[in-house]
């Protein structure tokens, strides 16, 4: 079973910078990594900075999720709402630092909302942002708490692989 003990800004007026990411052992399309993460009092990760994006890479890095040839990662990021405006689902502000890959976003087949964190060094992909269709079901995704928040989260070994990260 999840436990977990988040002590929020709504108790003590308290907030945390840090953060701590958390990738479930399992992959899904992202609407169902939304819901994931927020049953668990978490949210998909966003990225506010250069400094954000490199703390999440190497936090994947760090994880038995990474792959050397291939890693493709669930964020917070979608147009849903409007074609090429982007927002964080969690807060719905606008996306203003971003790391596309070039020639992306591009909306191919007109199917894709949804922003994925890219590894895939044959591409000259390292790090980078992708768009793609947010129903497809093969990626891992990565959880964040949620902002003002921090204390301890503790989960099953079926849900997480345990490893987490502050930045």
């Amino acid at each position: 079973l999840i436990a977990a003990f988040l002590i929020c800004s709504a108790l003590n007026g308290l907030a945390s910078s840090q953060k701590q990411y958390h990738i479930p052992n399992f992959r899904t399309n992202w609407f169902k990594a939304n819901e994931f993460c927020n049953s668990i009092g978490m949210q998909l990760a966003t990225i506010k900075s250069r400094a954000e994006n490199n703390a999440v890479a190497e936090y994947i890095r760090s994880t038995d999720k990474f792959n050397e040839v291939s890693s493709s990662f669930w964020l917070g990021g979608t147009d849903l709402a409007e074609q090429d405006t982007w927002t964080w689902t969690s807060t719905g502000a606008l996306v203003t630092f971003t790391n596309w890959t070039p020639g992306e976003p591009n909306n191919g087949g007109g199917v894709e909302h949804c922003i994925q964190l890219v590894y895939i060094p044959g591409f000259n992909q390292r790090w980078t942002w992708n768009d793609n269709n947010c129903k497809t079901k093969y990626y891992y995704f990565v959880c964040e708490n949620r902002p003002g928040c921090f204390g301890s989260v503790t989960f099953s070994e079926n849900d997480f692989s345990g490893n987490n990260t502050s930045l």
